[in-house]
């Protein structure tokens, strides 16, 4: 039941979704009810999302569904993707992989802007957390200097003058 149409469409860079981000998404098809639960929104990018889905609900490859979603750091939104790739997630829930379908301009402008926030906020934290220095080298190192000073003086209080 797996297939993948995502061989044939170009990949824009990958948001991942961190916890703090709303990862519900609603879903609904010509042959569906809508549905959310169970469903998290995985990655985002400019040309489509990745989410699971229980197998029983899940859509076909090739089918357009209508997909509602909260943008990182932005306000609720609604399109219609294409299902481009479906790969198993275990034994009752799949990733699914979908590609925007003639998404409106001011939509593709309010996702580029959330997105654009979110990985530069996301860049950001991961530079300050390189930067922080490692506490065990913060302890290693005056211990290293204060042996550096007990051999200086024992060689010095033993050197004959």
């Amino acid at each position: 039941m797996t297939g993948n149409l995502a061989r044939y469409h170009a990949r824009a860079p990958r948001y991942i979704l961190q916890p703090q981000d709303n990862t519900l998404i609603r879903v609904a098809g010509p042959q569906q009810i809508p549905w959310e639960e169970g469903t998290e929104i995985k990655n985002i990018s400019l040309t489509g999302l990745a989410f699971t889905a229980p197998s029983d609900l899940c859509p076909t490859v090739g089918e357009i569904i209508k997909i509602e979603y909260e943008i990182p750091g932005q306000e609720r939104m609604a399109c219609y993707s294409l299902v481009t790739r479906l790969e198993p997630m275990g034994s009752s829930e799949l990733l699914v992989g979908v590609k925007f379908y003639k998404m409106d301009m001011p939509q593709r402008i309010i996702l580029a802007q959330g997105l654009a926030l979110k990985i530069r906020d996301q860049q950001l934290k991961n530079l300050q957390e390189n930067r922080k220095p490692n506490p065990l080298v913060q302890k290693i190192i005056p211990i290293f200097f204060f042996a550096l000073w007990l051999i200086s003086f024992y060689f010095m209080m033993n050197w004959e003058w």
